[in-house]
C-alpha cells in the first residue's frame, strides 16, 4: 500500500506494507523513498493547493566528503504508522529527518537513525577502515571493561553477603533482603524477594529463607 496524506487533519499515514520487512518485528524505512513519494502526491491534482508537507536538504560534498540529506516534516503535518494491534519497531534510513518529532504515538516505536556529521559513502558504514577499527577496538574494551567490573562488584557483593549482617523484612505484602555493611552502619543493598513467576514470595517461604540465613551466620 502505498503512503497517503489527509489534508483536513494534515495526518500522514504509512502503511506497515509500504515498508521494508528485516526480521520478527523489526522493519525499514527509506526516508529518501518516503520523501519522493510525498513530493508526488504534492505535485498531483488534490495535494497541490495545500502547504508543503516536507522541506529537503539534498547530500553535500564538501572537501571530498559527502554529507547525508536532511528531511524535515513542516506545516503541522504528523505522521502515523500503521497500528496492526501488536507492537513493532521502524528504522529509519537514508536521511537526517525529524519523523520522531511529529510522529502520532501507538504500538509503533521508532529508531531514528539520525547522526551528526552523516557521511554516504557507496559501500560500507561511512568510515575509513581505521576509522572502524578503532571504534571497534573502543567497544571491545569497553565490553571487556564492563564485564571486568560486574565481577567485581558481584564478589564484594558475595563476599559482604556471607560475612556482613542480613535480614529479611516485610514491607506491606512484600519481602525485603537488607544487607548490611561491614560496620552495619548502613544498607549496601535492599531487595525484593520474588519467586520464579516474578511473584512476591509467601510468609511460609519466607520464613525458611529467614531459617536459612540464620544457619549461615
Amino acid at each position: 500500500m502505498a503512503i497517503s496524506v489527509n489534508w483536513e487533519t494534515k495526518v500522514i499515514t504509512i502503511p506497515q506494507s509500504y515498508l521494508t520487512f528485516i526480521s520478527g518485528s523489526l522493519y525499514e524505512l527509506d526516508v529518501d523513498r518516503f520523501r519522493l513519494d510525498l513530493k508526488d502526491i504534492e505535485d498531483g491534482e488534490d495535494g497541490m493547493s495545500f502547504p508543503d508537507t516536507h522541506r529537503h536538504n539534498t547530500e553535500v560534498t564538501l572537501g571530498g566528503v559527502t554529507y547525508a540529506r536532511t528531511f524535515e516534516i513542516i506545516n503541522g503535518y504528523t505522521v502515523t504508522f500503521e497500528d496492526v494491534g501488536s507492537p513493532y519497531r521502524v528504522r529509519c534510513i537514508g536521511a537526517n529527518h525529524n519523523i520522531s518529532d511529529v510522529q502520532n504515538l501507538n504500538n509503533v516505536s521508532l529508531i531514528v537513525g539520525n547522526a551528526a556529521g552523516l557521511i554516504v559513502k557507496s559501500i560500507g558504514s561511512g568510515l575509513s577502515v581505521e576509522e572502524h577499527d578503532a571504534v571497534m577496538l573502543i567497544d571491545e574494551v569497553k565490553a571487556e571493561t564492563d564485564k571486568i567490573q560486574a565481577v567485581d562488584d558481584n564478589v564484594d557483593l558475595l563476599m559482604a553477603f556471607i560475612r556482613n549482617k542480613k535480614y529479611l523484612e516485610k514491607q506491606g505484602a512484600s519481602w525485603f533482603l537488607t544487607i548490611r555493611n561491614a560496620g552495619d552502619t548502613t544498607d549496601i543493598l535492599k531487595k525484593a524477594l520474588k519467586d520464579k513467576n516474578g511473584s512476591d514470595i509467601t510468609d511460609i517461604q519466607a520464613g525458611i529463607m529467614a531459617q536459612e540465613l540464620a544457619s549461615s551466620v
